[in-house]
């Protein structure tokens, strides 16, 4: 008989048009395109430091009695910030436009007032999710009480043309010491070229600059015996610890240079003019 054969082509043609349906319903849709109006991405977050404008609760006068600024640094999931007193340092993650803090720690420096009551503000604002905007050089943390800390961005430092004196360098024994009694060391950089005065001859030389790298050429010196005890030794040392550079960053006024295995190789401060440079 045929009904048998007929039975089965119904049922195969049934089973393939199950199969079809469940294809279309399981299969998932694919995203839909994204609108202008998008959540910002976190890398309009991170690679930038952001300076406090406002605090909910506070005045301008409060927020500016930090000299330099409270300022957040946030860079794949690590968040450093610096409220007046203390460096402290956390965790975030990010989801869409919102970002959730985790606990911060840090230095244990005991903050006068104000300071160390901006730092407790800070601090405690920066808890929780909280949804988060960026357009154009500002910043904005809105919390679930909708409190919103606005920031604003820092331009990023820049090297060539500054002029410094050395806080501190590295004297090739795994220490950085600071200027024999009587000198001054200082450091100057303008137009690919570095110059300065090593407490006894000035030098000169070239360097370039890849974003946070830095390499200076072998310096040249002029050739001024001084008879003060440790000079010449001091002239030595300056001149290797710059010639080790690898790194670079200024952070509040102060130059930090790091060699290539991580130890720092020189510190300074910003000076408006240099002796030698």
């Amino acid at each position: 008989m045929s009904y048998p054969k007929k039975a089965s082509r119904l049922g195969t043609r049934a089973a393939r048009v199950l199969a079809l349906v469940l294809v279309v319903v399981l299969t998932p849709l694919a995203p839909a395109p994204a609108s202008e109006d998008a959540p910002p991405a976190a890398a309009a977050l991170e690679g930038t430091t952001w300076r406090l404008v406002s605090l909910p609760g506070h005045d301008a006068a409060f927020v500016a009695a930090v000299p330099d600024g409270v300022t957040l640094q946030f860079a794949a999931g690590a968040l450093q910030v610096f409220a007046g007193c203390n460096r402290l340092r956390g965790g975030y993650t990010i989801d869409g436009d919102r970002v959730t803090f985790g606990p911060m720690a840090g230095t244990l420096m005991a903050c006068p007032p104000p300071l160390g009551d901006v730092e407790k503000a800070v601090t405690r604002a920066l808890t929780g999710t909280q949804r988060f905007t960026v357009g154009g050089d500002e910043l904005t943390l809105v919390s679930a009480t909708n409190d919103a800390l606005r920031f604003a961005k820092v331009p990023p430092p820049q090297l060539d043309g500054t002029s410094w004196t050395v806080t501190g360098f590295n004297n090739g024994r795994q220490a950085v010491v600071s200027a024999l009694t009587g000198t001054t060391l200082t450091l100057a950089f303008r137009d690919g070229r570095v110059s300065g005065f090593a407490g006894c001859n000035e030098f000169h030389g070239t360097y370039t600059r890849d974003g946070d790298r830095l390499a200076i050429g072998r310096l040249a010196t002029t050739r001024k015996a001084c008879a003060g005890e440790g000079v010449m030794a001091q002239e030595q040392q300056l001149v290797a610890a710059l010639e080790s550079v690898t790194t670079w960053a200024i952070d509040r006024g102060m130059l930090d240079l790091h060699r290539a295995d991580g130890e720092r190789a020189l510190t300074a401060e910003r000076s408006a003019s240099a002796p030698g440079s």
